[in-house]
């Protein structure tokens, strides 16, 4: 009895191992998957990223531009009432 308790033990172990080890590799394979995914996400991030550090790397010009307009129209508003005074 103690032989046939032992082997059905030894039995019911093997199986436990067998479906721990199956459901491990099916949680492995997952993030795997999850890590593929993000690591290509990541590149078009890096990507879009790098497009918007290129559309925003004149944005000092436009601050300096904006006191040169600003100057202009002062001067315009200047010879516009010098025109008009003749």
């Amino acid at each position: 009895m103690l032989i046939a308790t032992n082997t059905t033990l030894w039995g019911i172990s093997l199986i436990i191992g067998v479906v721990v080890l199956i459901v491990v590799a099916l949680l492995l394979s997952v993030l795997y998957r999850s890590v593929v995914t993000i690591d290509s996400e990541l590149d078009s991030l890096i990507d879009v990223g790098g497009q918007v550090g290129t559309n925003t790397a004149k944005i000092n010009d436009l601050l300096t531009t904006y006191s040169v307009l600003d100057g202009i129209h002062k001067e315009v508003l200047i010879h516009d009432w010098y025109l008009a005074q003749k």
